[in-house]
């Protein structure tokens, strides 16, 4: 059985419901997933799947649940740390509570994550606990390296600001996870090209 990602977010208005499908939206279209493609369900959502998902989890949990949906992972974990920065965003972007549910992570201690206006229970930032390791993405036999912005790539050097990334004896900076991927990718792509 394949693991399952799941999300939920608290305490988000009414009002804003229709924003956030249209994000979630952009961040299925923003990328190839490896995974299925992030979804959600909410009292605005119109497919019969969704609205009956949303139903039974809010009679199972409490009338506070504002949204929420799954991912089926397929062993890319740039999947699960794309959808947790994207549910760290929307918690810090709306001022709300989101939890997110691993069960079958191999860390037990990250089978659970909550934020709060996007900053973990502790009050520390997510990129303060990722960056005691890189994140390797593997793509047709090669590896790829993510850094997340508090990773410090050299011990004297200060954290840079950006995420990095390196592959095939290249080493580069992009504003967030998504644009390193999709750039990383490229050059991954152009490489191959040049071998063909």
């Amino acid at each position: 059985m394949p693991r399952v990602l799941h999300y939920t977010l608290y305490g988000l208005p009414e009002n804003r419901l229709e924003g956030m499908h249209e994000e979630f939206d952009a961040l299925a279209r923003a990328r190839t997933w490896r995974s299925g493609e992030p979804w959600v369900a909410s009292s605005q959502s119109r497919s019969l799947f969704e609205m009956e998902f949303f139903r039974h989890l809010r009679n199972a949990e409490s009338n506070d649940v504002s949204a929420a949906g799954f991912v089926k992972m397929t062993g890319d974990e740039t999947d699960a740390l794309i959808i947790t920065i994207f549910m760290r965003d929307l918690s810090a972007q709306y001022g709300i509570r989101v939890a997110m549910r691993d069960e079958d992570h191999p860390l037990a201690k990250l089978r659970r994550l909550e934020f709060q206006a996007g900053r973990l229970p502790s009050g520390q930032s997510l990129e303060e606990v990722l960056a005691k390791r890189p994140v390797i993405k593997k793509v047709k036999g090669e590896r790829i390296f993510f850094y997340p912005p508090t990773f410090r790539l050299h011990s004297q050097g200060p954290p840079s600001p950006e995420w990095a990334y390196a592959l095939c004896g290249i080493r580069a900076y992009a504003p967030t996870l998504l644009e390193a991927e999709q750039e990383a990718l490229k050059i991954l792509r152009g490489f191959g090209h040049l071998a063909g």
